[in-house]
């Protein structure tokens, strides 16, 4: 389990995700005018794609994230069946 001070690190991924989404829609407007950033040798649709891969692993860490929560949130407050039934 993930301990509790050890909050996830998602929002590197979303900062990564917008960062390569940015670069994407940049290099497809100066596509536009014949241009293109010269570090960059893929097609933007590619940038796209590894955007969004980066936002659907960002989802899945804070969904992960959440539902690990609110198991430690439950847990301590539930009592066992067997101590009500002695």
């Amino acid at each position: 389990m993930i301990a509790r001070n050890s909050m996830y690190n998602a929002p590197v991924f979303l900062g990564s995700a917008f960062v390569v989404m940015g670069l994407a829609v940049l290099e497809k407007f100066l596509n536009l005018f014949g241009k293109h950033i010269p570090l960059i040798d893929v097609f933007p649709r590619t940038l796209i794609d590894w955007a969004v891969a980066l936002l659907m692993f960002e989802i899945a860490l804070s969904i992960r994230q959440i539902i690990e929560l609110r198991l430690d949130e439950r847990r301590p407050s539930q009592p066992s069946v067997r101590s009500d039934l002695n």
